[in-house]
This record gives structure tokens, C-alpha cells and sequence, in this order.
């Protein structure tokens, strides 16, 4: 039998107006998440929104609270005072004392966790929503993003951490009642002016990830895109040095300092946040080659090499898709020169064997691009195994067979007569299943997304099933004024 369900946090809920196509969605994000539905429904533009947020919510929270004006009244619980009384006494006791230890009301650190969350979304709509799409804030005036909070936190159960990264730096322990800080800086460090500037900034951060530990993973996108950027981020590269170099030549020739920044501005493309991570990423991947991802042991790249028949291998100055084949059949060729399909999966199998890490947010669009219906079936699988590892996936898909195959991996979750006889008869492995509780599934039209119903026997996705009911109807009835005669 597969494990129980794991009991964890409620997942975390985004709601979305005015973006794109989206008037008004609200989506929950599962540990599989899908989006299916037509063309220019605004699935993109949800999955980018949610990208961009996760991987720069940070930036928006930068700035802590201003430091009260005396610290005469210190106590050992935290006043009511204040937007932020909790991080205001952690402050406080850090400064003074290095570290700071007391009881904390759940309630108060609750309002304070949603202040924060809606100052972060309100900054984020604001001001970084426009720069996600690369686009004019006229163009995103009135778009907003907002999360909707577990209201149970903090759990007694699951006790939350922010680590430091260095043993210099402050870190936040928490153990369902009381709050535990430190800063092992020397003191005259913590008591100075450079402490308020410097390091009280670093422990705010700190706060906030003890806040906000639901949005930790740092998201990993796969845009629509990837297939032209393993063609031509080369050429992007040579067309960046060509203006850095142009540039410097002008600044050399004492021209007009405007001059640089207008040919900057008409030469350069400009691409949605997703996107030039994406381009990044891939520039990367020679500087990675020699680097283990945490779920490096699961071997899940493989999965790729038989999808592809093929595996990928870097090297400091070009990417090969390189054949399983052997003798005269075997061959190695550029990336560029490789199928569509096999360059579409090229970063999938560097991010598994070199990035991924358990609560990883992997966001494909179309992960189906380019694949025939055998691999699209087989990709299925591999996202089951995925989740079932500790990587949660979102994607967006127009893809029957995909969602089939899934529903095909939560029946094979459930127990019935003869199941090991019958897995072995379609082929099924023990570790293809599915857990229906961690998906959740939206089809995307008219302004919004509705959430589809998920049982033991899968996803009901109502688009699918009737677009194949309608072309098979017709068929049906061609089929049927073929057959007859036509002199009747």
C-alpha cells in the first residue's frame, strides 16, 4: 500500500484580479497543480503572476519597521503597540543582549503575520507586478495578487525555523509558544549605529521568512519559451557583448551620454521575468555540471533518457544531446541541431540532476510541447514520482492524454482485487500513484479559473471531455452518410 497522506499545512490560497485575461480567480496551490483550458484564457498570465511573486516577495519587505525611540519600557512580552510589537521586542533583546527568548502571543503574531502579507502584496501589485511582464504600469493598473493565510498559525505542531546562513548572522527559532533569537555579532556591533542599520535589517528578513515559511521555496520556471532560448541564448550572449562594446566606444569618444541608453533601449528585447530566468538558467548550466541537486539519488533525470533515448552532457562552452544508441547508430550533435522535443526537455533534466531540491516549486507551461502521446504519458508519470519525492509542480496544459495518464496514477492509489497481477499487466511500477488529496486542478475561461473535481477515479475536466464528444459525434455522423448509399 502507498504511504498515507502526509498531514501538513493548508495549502496557501492566491487570489488574482485585472491581470491579463483574469478579471477575478482565486487559485490554492496544491503539491500538483493544473491549469487547462483554451487559448488566451490568462493561464499564462497566472503562472507568471504567481512566479514572479514567489521569487521576488523578499524585496518587497526589505525595509524593517523604524526602531522605537527609548528602550526604557522593555519587557519580556511584547507590547501591543505598533504594527510589528513581536519583532520590535526581538529587536530590542538581540541589541541588547544577543539573543532574546520569551513568550509570544499566538493571536498577536497572527496580526502580525497578515499586516505583513498584505503590505508585501500591496507593494508587489503596485510596483513589481508591471515589471514580472516587462510592461508599462498603465498596462497593470488596478492588477493586484493577494494571499489568503492559514489562519491556524503558528502550529504547536510543527515548530518553525529560520536558519542563519552564516553563524554571524541572526536566525528566529520558534516552538509553538515561545520565540528564540540570536545574533552572535560582537556586542559593540549590536549596540551601535551600524547594528540599526545593518544587522537589524538582516534579523527583519529573518522574521520574515519565520512569517512567511510557506513561500521558502524559491520557484523554478520552464517557460513556453525554452525551446527558442536553447536555440539562441548563444546569439543573445554575442549581441550583449557586441553593446557592452559599442558602448564603451562611445563613452570613449566623449558622445552624447543619452545616445547610449536610447540605442540601449531600441537594440535590447525585452522579456517577462520568467522568461530571462529561464535564459539565465540555461547560460548556467555549464557552471552546474559539476554540482549534485538534493534529489540527485532519485535518479529522476533518467526518466529523461528514456523519454529522449538520449541524454544531455555540458560542457564549458556548448550543450550535446548525445543517443543511447550504440555502433553506427550512435551520434552526438549541438543542441540547437537536436528535435524539438529533446531540446524542450533539456533543462527538466539538468534542473533534476543538478538543481532540485524537496519543496521546490518546479512551474512548467505545457510541459506536453513537442512530445508524441507515448512521452506525454510517460512525462505523467514522472511528475508523480516527482511529487511522491517532495517537489511540488505547477503547469499549465492542453493536454488530454497527460491528464488521463494522471487520473489513471490516483486510481492506482487506491487498493482493489489482484492490484499487483494487474499493475504488472499495464506495466505500472509500484511507485506510480498518485495522491488525489494533493492536486488541485482549474480550467481557465471567461475571466476566470473554476475548480475541477477531483475522486478516486481523477480529475474531471468538463473542456476535454467535451471537445472529444463533440469530434467524435462527428465522425459518427460522417462515418454514418458515408456508409449509405448514395443513390438512396
Amino acid at each position: 500500500m502507498p504511504d498515507p497522506v502526509p498531514k501538513e499545512r493548508a495549502p496557501l490560497t492566491f487570489t488574482f484580479r485585472n491581470i491579463g485575461p483574469i478579471e477575478k480567480a482565486e487559485l490554492e496551490l496544491g503539491d500538483l497543480t493544473i491549469i487547462a483550458g483554451r487559448n488566451n484564457t490568462g493561464k499564462t498570465y497566472l503562472v507568471y503572476t504567481l512566479y514572479g511573486f514567489l521569487k521576488t516577495w523578499k524585496e518587497w519587505l526589505e525595509s524593517p519597521p523604524g526602531p522605537r525611540p527609548s528602550r526604557a519600557h522593555s519587557s519580556s512580552t511584547p507590547r501591543a503597540s505598533g504594527q510589528y510589537p513581536t519583532f520590535e521586542q526581538i529587536s530590542e533583546q538581540v541589541a541588547e543582549n544577543g539573543h532574546a527568548e520569551f513568550s509570544v502571543d499566538s493571536a498577536i503574531l497572527r496580526r502580525e503575520r497578515t499586516a505583513a502579507m498584505n503590505t508585501l502584496t500591496r507593494r508587489f501589485s503596485e510596483g513589481g507586478l508591471a515589471d514580472v511582464f516587462s510592461s508599462s504600469s498603465e498596462e497593470f493598473k488596478g492588477a493586484s495578487i493577494g494571499v489568503k493565510l492559514d489562519g491556524a498559525f503558528p502550529s504547536v505542531a510543527k515548530p518553525g525555523e529560520a536558519p542563519a546562513e552564516r553563524e554571524d548572522k541572526p536566525s528566529i527559532r520558534y516552538d509553538g509558544t515561545s520565540i528564540f533569537a540570536f545574533d552572535t555579532s560582537p556586542r559593540n556591533r549590536r549596540t551601535n549605529e551600524l547594528w540599526q542599520r545593518l544587522h537589524r535589517g538582516r534579523l527583519w528578513r529573518r522574521y520574515l521568512r519565520f512569517l512567511f515559511q510557506d513561500l521558502l521555496s524559491e520557484p523554478f520556471v520552464l517557460s513556453a519559451e525554452r525551446f527558442g532560448i536553447s536555440l539562441f541564448y548563444r546569439e543573445l550572449d554575442f549581441q550583449k557583448s557586441q553593446l557592452v562594446n559599442l558602448l564603451q566606444k562611445y563613452k570613449d569618444r566623449g558622445k552624447n551620454p543619452e545616445f547610449p541608453f536610447d540605442l540601449m533601449e531600441e537594440t535590447v528585447s525585452r522579456y517577462a521575468l520568467p522568461i530571462k530566468d529561464n535564459i539565465d538558467y540555461t547560460r548556467s548550466i555549464p557552471d552546474l555540471r559539476k554540482q549534485k541537486g538534493q534529489m540527485y539519488d532519485g535518479g529522476f533525470f533518467n526518466d529523461i533518457k528514456k523519454l529522449m533515448n538520449g541524454y544531455y552532457v555540458a560542457s564549458s562552452d556548448a550543450i550535446e544531446f548525445r543517443s543511447v544508441a550504440r555502433g553506427h547508430r550512435r551520434f552526438a550533435i549541438p543542441l540547437h541541431l537536436a528535435s524539438s522535443s529533446a531540446r524542450g526537455l533539456s533543462d527538466l533534466y539538468f534542473f533534476l540532476r543538478h538543481v532540485a531540491r524537496r519543496n521546490h516549486l518546479l512551474i512548467i507551461d505545457e510541459p506536453e510541447s513537442h512530445l508524441d502521446t507515448s512521452n506525454q504519458i510517460l512525462l505523467a508519470r514522472l511528475l508523480a514520482r516527482l511529487i511522491q519525492a517532495g517537489l511540488k509542480v505547477m503547469l499549465t496544459t492542453h493536454s488530454d492524454y497527460l491528464i488521463k495518464e494522471l487520473n489513471n496514477l490516483i486510481m492506482l492509489r487506491h487498493s482493489f482485487r489482484n492490484k499487483s497481477r494487474v499493475m504488472r499487466k499495464l506495466k505500472y511500477s509500484r511507485d506510480d500513484y498518485i495522491v488525489p488529496e494533493r492536486i488541485r486542478a482549474y480550467v481557465a475561461a471567461n475571466g476566470s479559473i473554476t475548480r475541477c473535481e477531483i475522486d478516486k477515479f481523477g480529475i474531471d475536466m468538463p473542456n476535454f471531455d467535451q471537445t472529444i464528444n463533440e469530434i467524435n459525434d462527428v465522425a459518427n455522423e460522417l462515418a454514418i452518410r458515408v456508409s449509405e448509399d448514395p443513390t438512396d
